[in-house]
């Protein structure tokens, strides 16, 4: 479900009209973020940190209103509730699209996501899905390889996308700390430093995942 926002009313109508005429109305930030807590958690209940993590993720992207807007046509609209398409590596180093649909019951999620997984694995391609182009997502990618401290995500400005994107680094240990680079890439019509700062915050509470 989703509800149209009423832009002559809406407090960001200015901003939105400013940013929208830019060519390349993006803007991002990278930095790290303290997944100590969500580590251990996984451990604990022995599951895929890189699962449970994007969980988390979820979850806080759901909490943080100005990440379920997008712009449709002429309007913009505010998604209920959002999920995630991410990437998926296989072992012939080729990647597809994956669809992981939120649900607040960690269980579920996991068990769906390890099926969607497991088509993406045994396909070709991209592996696009009628879900991998839907609107109401965070487009993420995991580059578990290497810590970064920038990274420039690709965007289709033409297409007038919307879709915030979002990659996470290498899980770096410091003494008894679990840091995670972390790159947010966002419409500035749609929202401010403000609102990506209210999800790492967010982020950075992470003993409340469980």
């Amino acid at each position: 479900m989703k509800q149209v926002i009423d832009l002559d009313n809406w407090n960001r109508k200015e901003h939105f009209a400013f940013f929208s005429a830019f060519d390349d109305p993006f803007f991002g930030i990278t930095t790290l973020v303290d997944f100590t807590d969500i580590y251990r958690q996984s451990k604990e209940l022995n599951v895929s940190f890189f699962l449970y993590s994007l969980h988390f993720l979820l979850k806080c992207a759901n909490e943080t209103d100005a990440f379920k807007l997008r712009i449709e046509k002429d309007s913009v609209v505010r998604y209920d509730t959002i999920h995630i398409s991410p990437t998926i590596g296989r072992e012939d180093g080729t990647f597809g699209f994956g669809f992981f649909e939120y649900d607040t019951n960690i269980n579920r999620f996991i068990q769906t996501a390890t099926q969607e997984i497991e088509r993406v694995k045994n396909g070709t391609g991209l592996s696009f899905s009628e879900n991998t182009d839907r609107q109401d997502v965070i487009h993420y990618s995991a580059l578990p390889w290497f810590a970064f401290s920038e990274m420039k995500h690709a965007t289709s400005f033409k297409n007038g996308d919307s879709v915030p994107r979002i990659s996470t680094g290498k899980l770096m240990q410091e003494g008894e700390k679990h840091l995670l680079p972390i790159s947010i890439c966002v419409h500035h019509g749609l929202m401010d430093g403000r609102d990506v700062a209210d999800l790492i915050q967010k982020l950075s509470n992470s003993q409340i995942a469980s």
